[in-house]
């Protein structure tokens, strides 16, 4: 493909692709310091409210072309309920998640979307185990009703024919596995400074080893706070800590190379995560998730190499809403 195709192709792409997938196979670790684990139990308080709010913010830069700046925002209702005695057995809670609003925009406009429109009110049921496990979402079928009785037949014809619910169902399930599924396994350990070594695929192709540096500790009586910091160049991120060095980062890798697919040399990924976890419920209050990926497409004979970066940061909060005798809500200061 000509090099102006790949630039076009990257520029286009449509504003409701799913994000990077950055899921991480750990496999190793060094240097790590471990302590009593703290036990995570999902116990929310069954009626208990919280205001979520996702933001995904996206820079997408080629040289020789100006910054593109696409951010998705959602805005949720959650209100936790206890499972009813005729859920299935593994059911322990039935969350109705109401999406408030879905935005996206692109270098500041809002870019109008009927689909994304009619998610505005979109009521989902998360059925969790008492781990806070998922096991289904329910009720991405309503947003073919909601079109339906939001758009002109025609036009909503036509979008119930391209809209796939299965897609949404992934997106969402992958959205919470991302959140809270490191936190559902009932208890976890405080360590510092413990290095890992990835494979990290890139966005058009090919992958680099990503190294982590962990750390998880206390946040006063009930919190848990767990910090990473990820680099795909072992020196700059052994920069970054004092007592570790280049030769114990980079020993994480193993044989993990010899497995990789076709890596760009000039490749090159780097960012961070904070997550802060109530121990005593195991709700994610925040978390903050940043990576940039930079890397550059080889030149036929005579041209210039272009270069590209996507720079991602995905946010997270949930805060109690106060909920009155009279069953209206309001937020929490």
């Amino acid at each position: 493909m000509a090099k102006s195709s790949k630039v076009n192709r990257l520029m286009n792409r449509k504003p409701i692709k799913q994000w990077l997938s950055l899921t991480f196979l750990l496999t190793g670790a060094l240097l790590t310091l471990q302590a009593q684990s703290v036990d995570l139990q999902y116990a929310p308080q069954d009626g208990a409210m919280f205001d979520v709010v996702e933001t995904v913010t996206q820079v997408t830069t080629v040289s020789g072309a100006d910054p593109v700046t696409d951010v998705r925002e959602r805005k949720s209702l959650v209100t936790v309920a206890a499972a009813s005695a005729s859920s299935p057995d593994s059911t322990a809670y039935s969350n109705q998640v109401t999406i408030v609003s879905q935005v996206l925009t692109r270098d500041g406009d809002v870019i109008v979307s009927p689909v994304h429109a009619a998610l505005g009110g979109l009521e989902l049921t998360y059925h969790l185990d008492a781990d806070g496990k998922l096991l289904a979402i329910a009720g991405h079928d309503g947003l073919g009703d909601a079109m339906a009785a939001s758009l002109p037949d025609k036009l909503a014809n036509t979008l119930v024919k391209l809209v796939n619910s299965d897609t949404l169902l992934y997106q969402d399930t992958a959205s919470y596995e991302e959140v809270y599924g490191p936190f559902t396994e009932g208890s976890i350990t405080p360590v510092a400074n413990s290095v890992s070594a990835a494979s990290q695929a890139l966005p058009h192709g090919g992958s680099v080893p990503l190294y982590t540096v962990s750390t998880i500790e206390t946040d006063g009586e009930d919190k848990i706070r767990v910090s990473r910091a990820f680099n795909s160049d072992a020196a700059a991120l052994a920069e970054q800590f004092d007592g570790l060095d280049e030769a114990a980062i980079l020993a994480t890798k193993g044989t993990l190379e010899q497995t990789l697919p076709e890596t760009y040399e000039s490749a090159s990924v780097s960012g961070s995560e904070t997550v802060l976890v109530q121990t005593s419920g195991a709700l994610v209050e925040s978390r903050t998730f940043s990576l940039t990926s930079e890397w550059t497409l080889e030149a036929a004979a005579g041209e210039t190499a272009v270069t590209h970066q996507i720079a991602e940061v995905r946010e997270f909060t949930a805060t109690a809403v106060a909920v009155s005798d009279d069953s209206t809500t309001t937020p929490t200061p």
